[in-house]
């Protein structure tokens, strides 16, 4: 989907390996390049979600119940939800796919994948894709994960992103926080059993990322879903998405999606159809129209007096 995935910023603004996160912190401009925001006209951010490549982003699928994709755009580049800044890209959200299983009772198959159409986002410093992990590859039960998001804190919402490090918890430990048949295989857990850092500092549908290679590369491993209810005595690490267990379904449907023809394309194929089979087309009007079909998509609309 992408060229060159999971790139973070110098190594200066690089997490602290060495000292545990608890309750979080206030994120460094561009320092989770891959982080956006999920936005509607009138609320205003919704929920997080992830750049997974030019023109895709990852999101959990009960943020966008019985909504349009027309509603909705995707902010990236962003660190202070009051102040877009110069660096921030904005697209609309051309289409949605939910995944055919997903389960609103029980929060289950949790993911959906937007797309921007053909409008792709620009690849800088501050707007970078994720990668995506390796066919089963799983992060380590009691490795240490970051979350990002614009979360709650108390009774508000931070307008900076927040950034915090989160415990990879086993599902079978997982399953003993929770009801054993609520936590599936496409489910993953991390945080702390008093829930000092989990979802209270993402949005749904942020990222969990994990770090490889030394810090050269940083995979998604989960989406924040749900879990513990932040700033309450109930007790438990958040639960994820388990994106491991989506790569397959991601693959088939950006490959499907790149298989139809682009507007432009068809567009091509209709005209060359038209000057083939129209015999009473002069030379010239053919040639025009030849020629329209290798001009941009916004350029290509001619006026009755061009013909």
């Amino acid at each position: 989907m992408t060229l060159k995935c999971g790139l973070r910023p110098a190594p200066a603004l690089r997490p602290h390996r060495k000292k545990r996160i608890l309750g979080g912190r206030v994120s460094r401009r561009g320092a989770w390049p891959w982080q956006c925001s999920l936005q509607s006209g009138q609320s205003g951010h919704v929920c997080g979600c992830v750049l997974i490549g030019r023109r895709w982003a990852l999101t959990v699928a009960h943020c966008f119940e019985g909504e349009n994709a027309e509603l909705w755009k995707v902010v990236l580049g962003l660190t202070n939800l009051d102040h877009p800044g110069a660096h921030s890209q904005t697209r609309s959200v051309r289409s949605i796919v939910v995944h055919p299983r997903y389960n609103r009772a029980v929060v289950d198959y949790d993911i959906i994948l937007t797309s921007s159409g053909s409008l792709q986002v620009e690849e800088t410093a501050h707007v970078r894709p994720v990668c995506l992990p390796r066919p089963g590859q799983l992060p380590t039960p009691d490795s240490y994960c970051y979350i990002t998001g614009w979360g709650h804190m108390g009774n508000r919402m931070p307008f900076k992103l927040q950034e915090g490090e989160v415990r990879i918890i086993s599902m079978a430990q997982c399953q003993s926080y929770f009801d054993m048949k609520t936590i599936t295989p496409r489910m993953l857990c991390a945080g702390y059993e008093a829930g000092t850092v989990d979802s209270c500092m993402g949005d749904s549908g942020g990222p969990l990322v994990c770090e490889e290679d030394e810090g050269l590369r940083w995979t998604l491993f989960g989406l924040t879903s749900w879990g513990s209810v932040c700033f309450s005595k109930v007790l438990g690490p958040g639960v994820y998405s388990n994106v491991t267990h989506f790569t397959a379904w991601i693959q088939h449907e950006h490959v499907k999606t790149s298989a139809a023809p682009s507007g432009q394309n068809m567009r091509k194929l209709i005209i060359l159809l038209l000057v083939q089979s129209d015999r009473s087309m002069t030379s010239r009007t053919k040639t025009f129209w030849c020629l329209l079909m290798f001009l941009p998509a916004d350029e290509a609309h001619p006026s009755s007096s061009d013909l």
